[in-house]
């Protein structure tokens, strides 16, 4: 105990002795300057003006006293970070860093630069801050007892604030847990009572949420209520309107939400009174909050607040549907102060609630384009950004200094023998030059304007191309369209057939007949359910014969894309022992896509086959001027001269051992190549082709043209929304293999797909239907991991309670987390789309958060405190670079500022006139540049070639711009036909669905009808309820393909028959009226019976029987039939399919005009079959 007493005398002694020294030392202004930054440290949320003014009076009158200068400095930043002039603010505090050995001012100025990382999401910089500033706090902490009482009481500040701004740092980055626990390293009932303004931002960081989570939602908002409100009252009291300010805004944030505000309000009902200071009616106190602490925001000038006010506004007017409102607050949020780019959180959040106001008016575009800008500062701001750079500085920190001092002694040297090698050809050079050298940029602008001009020409003969493959397949699928509607008036029939058969039912059943009446009736059931079937039949065999019709998709794309979907089967070939080596290309194709993934998959895969063990499989690409050869070569057994001959046709193939394979890919490649070439001109160079010798493997390969790899910048517009949301990776699965494996973690991803590709094909309420059955099976495969487990994901939950999904991570669960994150956000699309908020609002905060969890790096502080390590080294590489700098200013200086001549000023004026000619800005702005460098002090010959520049540039951009237009009206054309094309498609594939599903479902009927009548009791109760149900049936699925015929609207103009019907197709030419129809429907009449005829020429003669109409006489000479095959000949049946489309066709040119008299009939002549057609004539 004595020595424990000598020992504080000592250190009593000795802190004295301290303290007298430092007066001794202290300068004169010492007190006037502590004085000065007390105010403005006491006006830090009071007033920034008055702030800045006493921080500038201590920093002025400290001279000598560095921890004063550096105190100022540090309030000095403060103001700069509320303002957002982070720049300024970060000048400061390195000026902080670099004056004083202060360890608590130091450590204040690490907390601000925090802070500064913080508010512009830096990580990486956040924490060699944070590391920094935990190391001094422990150093500072060490010797306390040695601290003034001026510093005890800056310490309160710091560490209080270290404390807030690494729970504020956490909360944003998604890490909930450090959040907590550095908020609460803070006791307030301890040291941060002497400072209220501290005590303040404690109580609004635990009140504005985030940090209490243990317990219900209600009990939750009632104890951050309580915070806040302790703050606000508080900063009343002792006059702080920012922390006002603050706490009513996180208020109005908390009663936004109508349950939340009368719950609050019922418990707390006085201290809403105290608040209410403007009387408003409940369902706008928010507002009115809002309102409040954006004014205060505004005089006190911060705008990282202010910011954040309108978006607390803009939710309130949201709130009230408002959304006009809300949209100005954001947009002011956003674009009154362009520094509030500089915080990318707060960005994120602003796009974010613009996406869903946009969505609430039904704006999808802006919707999605703030939706997708959210989705990227998301992704560039997450925590793991820095990982790559940090795993290559660390390896290679040790090799670094020897590296930097070898790279600055070699371009010392190299730029000082550079200096001395120009020096000595400048002087050698003659001052006047030959101007003729000035006219070379203008040549090579020539030939790069040229260029472009050849480039815009072949832009216009790519959409030209395009513009022809559309309309090849709109013709296509309007043609598939007449089939549907003659199918569809091939099904109308059946139901006539259907009411006979309930009739006759009908009048069994009342009795009274004779039994040979009963006999008839019975025979008639059985002939109209021979007709239903005989009609089915027909049906059936008609949609088996257009099954399996190959349909082209064609577009640019790189091969690239194919070819990483074809190495991820690499497996395959590695189990038989076979090496696959597929090469990396930039190649670009015009072609279908998925055919062309066929094609390779199905060269590679017989590569496989009839590769031995060890061998070699080959992917490659070579691009020739007009188009691009895909090859697959083998080390195989190889193929004989007359195998090659035939190896294209379907042909069973066999190697020395006991691969096979049935021939039928091969074969399918080669009818892929022969449909491309069909189509258009410029697939004539497509070809397929193979080369081999026996023993020694063979090379397949197949050519396509070339793509263009430019995206006009209408298509960019036109599919920004798709191409934002982040490029799928296309992924192919088995679903089949996967249910009977009990694969559910590849059925999920096949779901989440779906809901993908839903979301893009705007069918929202679908994705939210793939969406719950994605969940379904990720929580069976939580299950197959836990079983007993008790987390699932649900559709809809509660926000304060953790979602499953982020327990499953907490507890390193082996889940597929991308799928997760998938559906996440394509169900936060679809309900955005369907106005479905709550499960907006649920699904957009799982996906932010485990999206934040999952690429959280809590391994940085560690890297942090290896890199400073090598602090050392660095210093010297950077102590070289900047004597490397010092050496080449004086050097330059003399080398570029000497004094010219004026022809030498002139001739610089026309060099830049020949830099900005050669610029990237388009013509028009280099023509206003070239314009603005003349000057009338030109010399003749330079103003000569000056005004060639001018001639050629305005020249250029009257070409340019008529190309410009030309290519816009194509555009546009190509967008109407591709609308029209996509329309018609859709259609016939829902009517293939219709048709299909009737042919399944009904065609059982009849046949069972049948057998009815034909049992000797005849159950006529049972025939009655079966017909009935079939006729019921029959009806609603009818009715729904109708509903597709009625939706398509057919086409009628005045059509010339001879401009469609090709001279080659007809004996001679014959005289015809207008005729008002479809010209492609027309055109495939005569393609149709060109066909029937045995492609024989046609005779056609025309005449007007009647008013209105015009009858075609088509003679097919090579076609002969009985006057009873000709009468039936238009009927259903399996082989007249060909003459009942041409019967819908005239059908439906009756329909379009209103001409009801239009039809079509045969007759036998000595010429042959003559087709009468009656068509509506044009007025």
């Amino acid at each position: 105990m004595k020595k424990a007493r000598t020992y504080g005398k000592i250190q009593g002694w000795v802190a004295c002795l301290l303290l007298l020294l430092c007066v001794a030392c202290s300068t004169p202004n010492q007190k006037e300057v502590d004085l000065y930054n007390d105010k403005a440290y006491a006006l830090h949320y009071r007033n920034l003006d008055s702030v800045t003014i006493y921080a500038n009076k201590a920093y002025n009158l400290a001279k000598n006293y560095d921890a004063g200068k550096a105190e100022a400095l540090n309030n000095l930043a403060f103001v700069d970070l509320m303002k957002m002039r982070f720049t300024a603010a970060n000048a400061k505090l390195d000026s902080v860093l670099k004056i004083t050995d202060n360890q608590v001012e130091l450590l204040v100025a690490d907390i601000q630069l925090m802070r500064l990382c913080q508010r512009e999401s830096l990580n990486k910089e956040f924490y060699d801050y944070y590391e920094k500033a935990q190391k001094r706090l422990h150093r500072i902490e060490e010797d306390e007892a040695l601290l003034s009482p001026r510093q005890r009481r800056r310490m309160v500040y710091a560490r209080s604030e270290f404390a807030i701004v690494t729970s504020t740092y956490y909360y944003y980055v998604g890490l909930e847990q450090p959040s907590i626990k550095a908020i609460h390293q803070i006791n307030p009932d301890g040291e941060i009572q002497t400072d209220i303004a501290q005590l303040l931002a404690y109580f609004y960081n635990i009140g504005s949420g985030g940090i209490i989570n243990t317990n219900t939602q209600k009990a939750i908002e009632q104890k951050e209520f309580e915070y806040l409100i302790r703050c606000y009252m508080l900063a009343r009291q002792h006059n702080f309107p920012y922390w006002e300010a603050n706490s009513l805004q996180a208020i109005s944030e908390l009663i936004v939400n109508d349950k939340s505000r009368e719950t609050l309000m019922h418990n707390n009902l006085p201290s809403f009174q105290y608040i209410n200071l403007d009387n408003m009616p409940d369902s706008l106190l928010a507002g009115n909050l809002a309102q409040r602490s954006l004014h205060i925001f505004q005089r006190y000038g911060d705008v990282y607040q202010t910011a954040g006010s309108y978006r607390t506004l803009a939710s309130c007017y949201w709130q009230i549907k408002d959304y006009r409102s809300a949209i100005i607050c954001l947009n002011k949020a956003l674009n009154n102060n362009p520094a509030i780019k500089q915080a990318p959180d707060l960005v994120a959040s602003i796009r974010e609630q613009l996406s869903v106001t946009y969505s609430a008016i039904n704006n999808k575009q802006q919707s999605d384009y703030n939706r997708n800008i959210y989705l990227d500062l998301q992704d560039e701001t997450r925590q793991d950004r820095y990982l790559t750079s940090r795993a290559e500085q660390l390896e290679n920190t040790s090799q670094q200094l020897n590296l930097i001092i070898i790279a600055v002694a070699l371009s010392i040297i190299i730029v000082l023998g550079s200096l001395v090698l120009f020096h000595y050809l400048r002087r050698r050079k003659d001052t006047q030059g030959s101007l003729d050298d000035l006219l070379q940029p203008l040549e090579q602008w020539r030939q790069q304007n040229e260029q472009h001009m050849a480039e815009l020409a072949e832009q216009y003969e790519e959409i030209s191309e395009q513009l022809d493959i559309n309309k090849l397949h709109l013709t296509d699928n309007k043609r598939k369209n007449l089939e549907q509607r003659a199918k569809i008036s091939l099904v109308n029939g059946v139901i006539p057939l259907i009411d006979r058969m309930l009739h006759e039912i009908e009048r069994l059943k009342k009795g009274g007949e004779s039994e040979t009446v009963k006999a008839e009736r019975y025979t008639y059931i059985r002939e109209l359910t021979d007709k239903i079937n005989e009609l089915n039949a027909v049906l059936t065999e008609w949609i088996q014969l257009r099954q399996g019709r190959l349909s082209l998709h064609i577009e640019s794309f790189p091969v690239q894309q194919v070819f990483d979907i074809v190495k991820k089967g690499r497996m395959g070939f590695h189990m038989k022992g076979i090496e696959l080596r597929v090469e990396h290309t930039k190649a670009i194709v015009k072609a279908d896509r998925v055919l062309t993934l066929f094609m390779v998959n199905t060269l590679a895969d017989n590569a496989r086959k009839f590769t031995e063990k060890g061998g070699k499989v080959t992917i490659t690409s070579t691009e020739a001027p007009d188009y691009v050869e895909i090859a697959v070569s083998d080390t195989g057994c190889g193929l004989t001269e007359e195998e090659q001959q035939h190896i294209f046709d379907h042909k069973p193939i066999h190697d020395q051992k006991d691969s096979s394979s049935h021939g039928f890919g091969l074969m399918n490649c080669k009818g892929i190549i022969n449909k491309y070439k069909k189509i258009s001109q410029i697939f004539a160079i497509c070809e397929i082709g193979v080369e081999s010798k026996k023993g020694k493997g063979s090379r397949f390969f197949f050519r396509l043209p070339k793509g263009i790899s430019r995206v006009l910048l209408a298509c960019l517009l036109a599919t920004a929304s798709l191409l934002t949301a982040q490029a799928r990776p296309t992924r192919t699965y088995d679903k089949a293999a996967a249910l009977v494996k009990k694969d559910y973690t590849t059925l999920a991803a096949i779901y989440a797909d779906s809901a993908y590709f839903s979301n893009i094909n705007g069918s929202y309420s679908k994705t939210l239907a793939y969406a719950d059955t994605c969940r379904y099976y990720l929580n069976k495969r939580y299950l197959q991991l836990q079983p007993k487990g008790k987390e699932l994901m649900k559709r809809l939950g509660s926000l304060s309670i953790v979602p499953a999904e982020i327990k499953w991570y907490h507890d390193s669960i082996p889940m597929n987390y991308g799928i997760i994150l998938d559906i996440r956000n394509e169900s936060a699309v679809a309900a955005l789309a369907l106005h479905e908020w709550d499960l907006y609002k649920y699904n957009n905060s799982v996906y932010t958060h485990l999206f934040k969890e999952r690429y959280a790096d809590n391994s940085l502080g560690e890297y942090c405190r290896m890199m400073m390590k090598s602090e050392t080294n660095k210093n010297v590489a950077v102590a070289l670079l900047v004597l490397f700098l010092l050496s080449i200013l004086p050097v330059y200086y003399v080398m570029y500022y000497r004094h010219r001549l004026v022809y030498q000023f002139c001739l610089e004026r026309v060099r830049q006139i020949n830099t900005i000619l050669l610029s990237d800005v388009s013509e028009e702005n280099k023509l206003r540049e070239v314009e603005k460098g003349v000057s009338d002090r030109f010399p003749e010959r330079l103003l000569a070639i000056v005004n060639q520049i001018k001639e050629a540039l305005v020249a250029s951009v009257e070409e340019n711009q008529k190309s410009q237009s030309d290519i816009e009206l194509l555009e546009d054309e190509v967008r109407c036909v591709e609308y029209e094309n996509e329309r018609l498609h859709i259609s016939n594939s829902i009517l293939d669905n219709c048709l299909s599903t009737l042919k399944h479902e009904t065609m059982y009927y009849p046949s069972r009808i049948r057998q009815l009548v034909d049992e000797a009791d005849g159950q006529l109760e049972a025939i009655d309820e079966l017909a009935i149900y079939y006729k019921e049936l029959y009806q609603i699925l009818s009715q729904q393909a109708m509903s597709q015929i009625e939706a398509v609207k057919l086409v009628s103009r005045p059509v010339d028959i001879m401009t469609l019907v090709s001279p080659t197709k007809l004996t001679t030419a014959f005289e015809s009226p207008l005729i008002n129809g479809d010209p492609v429907f027309l055109a495939y009449l005569f393609e149709i019976l060109y066909l029937i005829n045995n492609n024989q020429p046609l005779t056609v003669t025309a005449e007007e029987h009647q008013p209105g109409y015009v009858t075609l006489h088509v003679i097919m000479s090579s076609l002969s039939l009985s006057d009873d095959a000709c009468r039936n000949l238009f009927q259903p049946s399996a082989d007249r399919l060909m003459f009942f489309i041409c019967r819908q066709i005239a059908r439906d040119n009756g329909e379009a005009t209103n001409k009801r008299g239009c039809g079509i009939s045969a007759n036998e002549t000595p010429e042959g079959v003559r087709i009468d057609v009656v068509l509506a004539k044009a007025n």
